[in-house]
């Protein structure tokens, strides 16, 4: 059932009120140029992200976790299965959330880098209490537990998303893999779509091209924002 037309607005925080959208995040260029306008806003991205303090990403990582874990219990139950990224140091630590989603009844899968052809490369894994974790492609932590197979993630009733720039329209700007764009043809219909960002990532709109999947909603660590795209994916 599609809600209200929401499009770009603030949902409401722990206190029942409503902040406004992040606002200072990168610029889109004309969307001419494609793949190139992409990496331009990617290379932006990066270098933002390379100049945050120690003390910057943790005190976002502590926000973030407590403000996406608030938006789990009141919209999800609690022994739903949530699909997480876990972080890179740039980016907001999600290794408190995953923990803190498993501590309140929730079951958590994780990907699991393959690091195969493109084709066979998407594949996902439980992360546990205690789970250990290994190294895997491009650094990323992978769970030593044996894989689930790409169609796993149809179990997911949110998927928490990484990414570099977000829009208030539901674009995303990804890491340039195309990883989740292929890992997401495995969602069944209605699946949340939930993006992770700091404060000044977001801007209202960004290069999309008709593989990429679009957000319901993105979770900074002072805002959660509707998108326009949630009359399509119910996210709140």
């Amino acid at each position: 059932m599609s809600g209200p037309n929401t499009a770009g607005r603030t949902a409401p925080d722990a206190g029942g009120q409503s902040t406004p959208p992040a606002a200072g995040g990168p610029s889109a260029p004309p969307t001419e140029g494609g793949q190139n306008t992409k990496a331009q806003l990617r290379r932006l991205a990066r270098r933002r992200r390379a100049d945050r303090t120690a003390d910057e990403r943790r005190e976002a990582t502590r926000e973030l976790t407590g403000r996406v874990l608030d938006l789990a219990r009141g919209r999800i139950p609690n022994d739903a299965v949530i699909a997480s990224y876990l972080s890179l140091p740039d980016e907001p630590d999600t290794h408190p959330l995953v923990d803190s989603f498993l501590e309140a009844g929730y079951r958590v899968m994780v990907p699991y880098m393959t690091g195969g052809p493109a084709a066979d490369d998407i594949d996902w894994a439980w992360y546990t209490t205690g789970s250990e974790l290994s190294p895997g492609i491009l650094g990323i932590d992978r769970p030593r537990g044996e894989p689930l197979g790409a169609p796993a993630l149809s179990r997911a009733s949110v998927v928490i998303l990484p990414g570099l720039a977000g829009g208030r329209d539901g674009s995303r700007l990804g890491m340039g893999a195309g990883w989740y764009d292929r890992a997401l043809a495995h969602t069944r219909p209605g699946t949340l779509l939930w993006l992770l960002l700091f404060d000044d990532e977001v801007t209202d709109t960004l290069p999309q091209e008709p593989h990429d999947h679009a957000v319901g909603v993105i979770i900074t660590p002072h805002h959660t924002i509707v998108t326009a795209d949630n009359g399509n994916r119910p996210a709140v």
